[in-house]
Order: structure tokens, then sequence, then C-alpha cells
């Protein structure tokens, strides 16, 4: 491992240990060792669909062939059944580590499996019912996460989401078990990342961002986090997002860490709560539809007033607001939604769906996940049909 290429950030020496370079090749083996307490440890390696034609591939996973090694492809969003069947894989190997390599999707299922692994009941019903109660980390193999997305942030985060789609709900396992012990962080593994999955991440950090600053359960770490993580990303909003620099690539994956990190103090608010019927009624990108409604939610916050809900008061709320604008680099909340409306209109990513007639529906459904309850400014069915209605006047106008 060539030290100058590798650091560990003062920010981030808390869990996970985080490591922040390139040669992801050279250091991951190390941290695989570091987190089983042995020479050669007994490895299931996660990986995303289509990992083979990635231009790194191949000598990170050459990397690993010195363990006991077993790798599984995960594609698709993580569901109560691909997580029991990956529970499954690594109670049949044995593993002492799981290793995600991945964007969010893959982490999620790794995370959520590794949990898991260690319960006597592990059906797909079992994983419905795990969602309900804190997973407990008895036993279960520690995770070392490397991303292959910037955004997601679910290196940071000690929970997962997964998609009950027979009954149309988005589920969150939580736990001490889900939080990694190590990520990787090396931009070189997002080569060859498509753009409209680059921009899709983008906007999930951005979301992630103002949400982690704005919560009411934020606190001066978490609105830290937040704004860092807009003054990340304030130059590669500037960029072309098929051609990004190595140091733009490394800015994306610390930007999208940091974001995670904000939201797991934090938690996510209403743009995330609005998000998860987008995606299961249209098939939306998380990232997307996160960021569909973020400039209005955006406006919509930043004039709270009376209607505050964050007992700290309205000020502490446009407070962290105005925070992220000046991190940003943006001259107003106004500028600051720009950039946001101005990366969903990228080119990457898929039309909008037309929501002005199910608006209502959307709304409803939006209010029943707990993130609505951690916006500062009161919404109801009212609110969030104005503001869906909203985004997509916006979107179908340009």
């Amino acid at each position: 491992m060539h030290a100058a290429d590798f650091r560990v950030s003062t920010v981030l020496l808390d869990s996970p240990r985080t490591l922040v370079g390139e040669r992801a090749a050279e250091v991951a083996p190390a941290v695989v060792r570091a987190a089983a307490g042995t020479g050669a440890p007994r490895v299931l390696l996660v990986a995303g669909n289509g990992f083979r034609h990635r231009v790194w591939a191949e000598p990170l996973f050459a990397a690993f062939q010195g363990f006991a090694l077993r790798t599984v492809v995960h594609a698709g969003l993580p569901t109560p059944e691909s997580v029991a069947r990956l529970t499954d894989e690594i109670r049949a190997h044995r593993a002492e580590v799981v290793v995600t390599v991945g964007g969010g999707s893959v982490m999620d299922a790794g995370k959520a499996a590794a949990a898991l692994s260690t319960s006597a009941d592990r059906t797909p019903h079992a994983v419905v019912l795990a969602c309900a109660a804190p997973a407990d980390d008895a036993g279960a193999p520690p995770v070392v996460a490397l991303p292959t997305t910037p955004g997601t942030g679910a290196e940071a985060t000690p929970f997962a989401t997964i998609w009950h789609r027979d009954h149309g709900r988005k589920l969150s396992l939580r736990g001490s078990a889900l939080q990694p012990v190590s990520a990787v962080l090396d931009p070189e593994l997002l080569i060859g990342l498509p753009a409209a999955d680059l921009v899709s991440c983008l906007l999930d950090t951005l979301a992630q961002g103002l949400e982690g600053a704005w919560s009411i359960r934020a606190d001066e770490r978490s609105e830290w986090l937040g704004a860092a993580a807009w003054a990340q990303l304030a130059e590669v909003l500037e960029q072309r997002h098929t051609d990004l620099s190595a140091a733009h690539r490394g800015a994306a994956l610390l930007a999208g860490h940091l974001a995670g990190r904000a939201i797991a103090i934090a938690g996510t608010t209403v743009c995330h709560a609005m998000s998860y019927p987008l995606t299961l009624r249209h098939g939306l990108s998380h990232g997307h539809a996160c960021g569909l409604t973020l400039a209005s939610v955006l406006r919509y916050n930043a004039q709270v007033g009376a209607d505050c809900t964050d007992p700290r008061g309205a000020q502490r709320v446009r407070g962290a607001i105005t925070g992220v604008v000046r991190a940003a680099g943006a001259d107003s909340v106004e500028d600051l939604a720009g950039k946001v409306a101005a990366l969903v209109r990228s080119p990457a990513l898929p039309p909008p769906p037309e929501l002005r007639h199910e608006a209502a529906r959307i709304a409803t459904e939006a209010l029943a996940y707990d993130r609505a309850g951690n916006n500062p400014r009161r919404v109801d069915a009212a609110t969030l049909t104005h503001l869906l209605a909203g985004s997509a006047e916006r979107d179908h106008a340009r």
C-alpha cells in the first residue's frame, strides 16, 4: 500500500473507519483482515450486476484470492426474498467477513443479510418482521463496504432499505449490526459508472445533505456534515457528468459519505418520504425520486415560521439552510434551488413522470412514512400535494 495514496481523514475517525484515496485493490485485503482479526478469513463478497465489465474489477477481485472467497451477485433493489437468499449464502460459506462492492442497493442487501445471518429463521417473512425492531449484532459477521457509486451513503449508515413490493411498501432495517466497520472510498471504483446513475447519486447526496442539516433531529455535527457534502460537490456540479476527473470522482464519493453520516445522525425528511412511492409507482431511481421534489421542499422549508416543528425554533432551521447555501457557494436559497433543478433536468435522466393527477395519492402514501415527521416545517396531505404538483409543473415546463 502506498501511504501517500491513502489517508484516514481526521474528520472520519469514528465508525466506520474510513479510508479515502486510490488503490483499493492494495488496501482492501488489509482492511478485511483487520475486520476479521485473522490473516485469512472466510469472505463472502457481494457485488453488483455487471461488475466484471468495470476496469477495476480484475485487480480488485484478484486481491481477495488469498482468502476463502465466495462471490455473490445481487441485482436490483433489496427485497425480503433477495436478503433471505443472501443470508443463506453467508451461512453456507461460514463467512467471517461480508464485503460489499457496489452501489446503495448492493451495500444495503449485504448489510441486511449479514445482520440477519445469525437468526434461526431466515425466511423472507422473517426479514419483514426484523424491520420492526433494531437488529441484534450478536455474532453477526462484520461488513466492509467499497462503494462504486457516490451519494447513497450506505457505507456510513446503520440501516438498510428493503423494498416489500408485494405490499407496495419501503421497509427499513436498523441497528448496530447494519453499521459497516470499515469503508474504502476509491475514486477509481467510479470509472465506468453510467451518467444516469451518477446524476441520480449526486441528487441523493444533495437531498441527504440538506435533510441532514434541517431535520428536527439534526445537531451541530449533522448540520456541518450536510453543509460539507454540498461544499465537496460545488465544483462537481459544474462539470460534464460523462467525464469527471479523479479529483471530482473523489469529491463526489466523499460528499456522499459525509451526507450519509449526516442522515445517520438526523434521519431524512419529507423528500425521502415522497421518494418511496415515486420509486414504487414509477420505477424512478432513488436519487432521482429524492431530487424531484428537493427544490420545492427547499423553498418551502426556507419560509418556515410559526408552523415550525423543531422545538429549537424557526431560526435554527433557517440558519441550517443558510449554512448549506454558503457552503455550496450559492447566493441565495433560490440560487441553491436552481442548482438542484438544473441537475434534475440533466439529459442523462429519464423524463419525469406526470404527477399532477396522482399527487394527492402519493402525498397520502408519503405521510405514512416516519421520515415526513422529521421535516422542520409542518406538512400535511394538501401541502405535499401542492409541492408534488409544483415540481411536476416546473419539470414539464422545461
